[in-house]
């Protein structure tokens, strides 16, 4: 069986939609939250982008709490 330049590229849109589809966008005021995986975010806002790991939202989980006094 050949595959034709036309199944090619439909294969790769297909890819492409599902990637997409894969990762889910939360939108908390100006900033973006994009879950790409159960161990990696993005936070995406106006002045640029950082990406973070569990490890990096545990450290900011317990600086906030620390900070605020509030207990989980």
């Amino acid at each position: 069986m050949k595959l034709t330049q036309q199944r090619l590229i439909e294969i790769i849109k297909e890819e492409y939609q599902n990637i997409l589809s894969e990762s889910k966008t939360v939108r908390l005021g100006d900033v973006n939250m994009i879950f790409h995986s159960k161990d990696d975010v993005q936070l995406v806002g106006r002045r640029g982008m950082v990406r973070l790991n569990r490890q990096d939202a545990k450290a900011i989980k317990y600086a906030v709490q620390s900070h605020l006094s509030i207990f989980s």
